[in-house]
């Protein structure tokens, strides 16, 4: 129990508990604004707590989205360890059995230059040429399409420089080795394939240790792949074929004994599989928003962002996605719905099986276009290729070249120029609406062209969802705001508790004026009262 000190003390004042009475004056005053504060701040924390979860889950789904597009309709495989399959283009895949035996894997020429003391021997001065070509019989022929390279040898040139140097030429990779007796050599190996071989041309006798003009130094040739596809013998210089198996890139690993099957064939369960996780993914996250913004009709409690027009916002943008037209996958736009995915009327979706497995039968590339970006040009000596991670506009553009300049544009946008490991002519851009879109001279020159970009489904829900959680997305912006909003109803909270104790602090001063005022009136009523009984008694 509060004693009223004030009161007790003065007890010939008013008789008021004042400090009772001073506390009721002030709540009536501050509390309920408190309050109203208060419940503002207990709804803003439930909404940072509940968007803070919607984070979580559409980091989940996103997640989910980057591996979705491995759900193929193709299953590619190979019956040897001997060969190595990675899909490399989902549309140019086709059901087909190719038989492959490997008679011989293709190699690099190594080279040696022995008897040096150490990895930091110099050497004397001079130039060396490299030219890679094809040796047989002896003799060299270089390669029309490799220009010739060279290196320049100082005085202060270490064998380890020299290994640098000829690192940094294409086609070449060089080092030092230990031989472990004491000495040291210089190992040089080029690219695989008998036309990749080197020759060394050294500009004076004092570099002829480096000299292979002759065809010395050798440790082993260059050779060829050579294998069998469906029974015809071939040639490649790499071990790497891209050109074996549409739409896949194949590894020789080992020589193999008898033909071995390269296979690609529908997997259409797989594909429905692929749908339904898909259909309940973006399901389970749009019944969430639902059940998060829900108003809250006919006496229901509201979610914790009902109202919020950026989280109803995601939730419109949701909800086109899985109506609006996949584009650039054909000279005809893809909806889900020819899919066999149907939106219902509560909104969430639902998989019709009997049209997705016609569509998987007759239409493949409408599935494909859910799972698997692609890019595409009409003239056959130029290619288009995206790059992961990239989400660029779709739809059909004009590739411009200049032949005056050799710049390009695509839709208007500038395109950068490079030549490639391969030295073919790219023209790309890493930024901007067409980042990631690279445009290939395969051979010959570039040319006019009209380039189709298609942007799958599960790419475009990928890259809203990348753009919602950045830094800068709504989410985050939204989360800022709550953020903010909370931290001035903390500084509200504050400000009331100092009006209080201000409001608290007056109102005793005036209490005690009063008391005073009070205790001088009974003073001078005593006063009177005594005169007057004095007078009485005279009387």
């Amino acid at each position: 129990m509060t004693v009223d000190y004030l009161s007790t003390l003065n007890s010939k004042g008013s008789g008021l508990n004042v400090t009772q009475l001073v506390t009721s004056i002030v709540d009536a005053e501050i509390e309920p604004a408190k309050a109203l504060v208060n419940d503002k701040y207990s709804a803003n924390e439930l909404s940072v707590s509940e968007i803070a979860l919607m984070r979580s889950r559409m980091d989940a789904v996103q997640g989910i989205f980057e591996n979705a597009g491995n759900g193929g309709l193709y299953r590619a495989q190979t019956s040897s360890e001997d060969i190595a399959l990675r899909v490399t283009d989902e549309h140019a895949l086709e059901e087909k059995t190719t038989q492959v035996a490997v008679t011989q894997l293709a190699a690099p020429q190594v080279l040696e230059f022995p008897n040096f003391d150490g990895a930091d021997d110099t050497l004397a001065a001079g130039t060396i040429t490299i030219d890679i070509g094809k040796w047989s019989g002896g003799t060299f022929t270089a390669n029309q399409d490799a220009t010739s390279q060279s290196v320049t040898v100082t005085a202060d040139t270490t064998l380890s420089d020299l290994a640098a140097q000829l690192t940094a030429l294409d086609g070449v990779t060089a080092e030092v080795v230990d031989k472990g007796d004491g000495s040291f050599s210089l190992s040089m190996v080029s690219e695989t394939g008998a036309s990749n071989s080197l020759r060394l041309t050294a500009s004076s006798s004092d570099l002829a240790a480096f000299d292979t003009t002759d065809g010395s130094n050798e440790v082993s040739a260059a050779w060829n792949a050579q294998l069998r596809i469906n029974g015809i013998s071939v040639e490649r210089p790499s071990n790497v074929l891209d050109d074996v198996v549409a739409g896949a890139e194949i590894t020789l690993r080992g020589v193999t004994s008898f033909d071995q099957s390269i296979s690609v064939a529908k997997d259409t369960e797989s594909a429905k599989a692929s749908v339904e996780a898909l259909i309940s993914q973006i399901n389970t996250l749009r019944n969430y928003i639902d059940t998060a913004t829900a108003r809250g009709v006919n006496g229901a409690e509201p979610g914790p962002l009902a109202g919020e027009p950026v989280i109803e916002a995601i939730k419109r943008d949701l909800m086109n996605f899985t109506t609006e037209p996949l584009n650039g996958f054909g000279a005809d736009p893809v909806y889900l719905s020819e899919i066999g995915i149907q939106t219902e009327l509560d909104g969430t979706l639902s998989l019709d099986s009997e049209k997705l497995m016609d569509v998987l039968d007759a239409e493949p590339e409408k599935f494909q276009a859910l799972f698997s970006s692609t890019g595409s040009i009409d003239v056959p000596n130029m290619d288009v290729s995206l790059a992961n991670g990239t989400y660029p506009s779709a739809g059909t553009f004009d590739f411009v070249y200049d032949d005056n300049t050799q710049t390009a544009t695509l839709n208007g946008e500038a395109l950068y120029g490079r030549t490639n490991a391969d030295g073919q002519r790219e023209f790309y851009r890493s930024t901007g609406v067409f980042e990631g879109v690279s445009v290939t001279v395969l051979d010959g020159v570039a040319s006019d062209a009209s380039v189709s970009l298609g942007l799958s489904f599960v790419d475009k829900i990928e890259a809203y969802l990348k753009e919602l959680l950045s830094a800068r997305g709504d989410v985050a912006t939204k989360e800022s705001a709550y953020t903010e909003r909370a931290s001035g109803y903390r500084n509200e909270l504050a400000e009331l508790d100092e009006r209080a104790l201000l409001l608290e602090a007056r109102q005793m001063e005036n209490f005690a004026k009063m008391e005073q005022a009070v205790t001088r009136l009974k003073s001078t009523g005593e006063y009177i009262t005594s005169m007057m009984d004095a007078w009485s008694k005279d009387d």
